[in-house]
């Protein structure tokens, strides 16, 4: 009978959860940061190496606006916003080696009707990281996951530990233009010791008082109760995808995205009903 309930269990998301994907035009093949702009349309950022744009998306996934940042994409991982700013993480790090990791700031009322606009930088490093590289059981510098959560940046460190230990360091930030500050972990997110494909995190999302994590392998609701953190699995995805962008558009709808993959295919768009 234990089983029976067990497997019951795993065929149920089949059948609560609505998935719908979209097929990404080629300019967001690198897609990596993904953030609400209205209701109906959200804004995608591509990583290092690409042209420093922001593309504004409907809800298909198509392009309708592009806006052009005055800033360098060194490797632009995360968006996050609040009620007046849009906030670009460009602190990809996948070798734990940079120095010159930043948050750009964008006012909100300038992304309504311009099409190059200009972005506040602060310059950061993390309190802990002394050496660039670390040794490879240190490696907790990279970041892919970003939210504005009780009036701050979190930002939460994607894990390449060998071997690899499922950690992730939480920095909470507040933005300080053209500063150059030195931020200190504010709490350790323990996840599985698996592997790098199913335990490094790779966005966040804010959902009311919550927050959303996302994997390669999973949706992680993150609640506050006064004992501490606590989390637990929200949605598994139906195989290994390469999800580096999540966001919350309110009535249990996400929208996710997966960069190009040789393995995985192109580029997608992933809208997600949960029950």
């Amino acid at each position: 009978m234990h089983r029976l309930v067990g497997l019951l269990t795993l065929l149920l998301p089949a059948f609560v959860y609505a998935q719908t994907s979209y097929k990404l035009p080629i300019e967001l093949s690198e897609i990596s940061g993904l953030e609400k702009w209205t209701d109906s349309t959200l804004i995608a950022i591509n990583d290092g190496g690409n042209k420093p744009i922001l593309y504004v998306l409907n809800l298909s996934g198509q392009i309708i606006r592009e806006i052009t940042v005055n800033a360098t994409n060194v490797d632009w991982e995360a968006l996050a916003s609040d009620e007046n700013y849009l906030y670009i993480g460009d602190f990809g790090n996948n070798m734990n080696e940079r120095k010159d990791l930043c948050l750009y700031r964008i006012a909100k009322q300038d992304l309504v009707k311009e099409s190059l606009v200009n972005a506040e930088k602060m310059s950061f490093r993390y309190q802990e990281q002394t050496n660039f590289p670390p040794s490879e059981k240190q490696r907790y510098f990279d970041a892919e996951a970003m939210t504005f959560f009780e009036g701050q940046l979190w930002i939460f460190t994607k894990n390449s530990t060998k071997p690899f230990d499922g950690i992730s360091y939480l920095y909470t930030v507040q933005f300080e233009a053209n500063a150059n500050k030195t931020i200190k972990k504010t709490a350790e997110i323990k996840l599985n010791k698996t592997s790098y494909l199913k335990d490094a995190i790779t966005s966040a999302c804010t959902v009311g008082n919550h927050i959303v994590l996302s994997t390669y392998n999973r949706l992680i609701l993150m609640t506050f109760p006064k004992e501490g953190i606590h989390m637990e699995n929200l949605y598994y995805y139906p195989h290994i995808q390469q999800v580096e962008a999540c966001v919350y558009l309110g009535q249990n709808q996400y929208f996710l995205s997966n960069e190009k993959n040789k393995y995985l295919g192109p580029a997608k768009f992933i809208k997600l009903t949960l029950p």
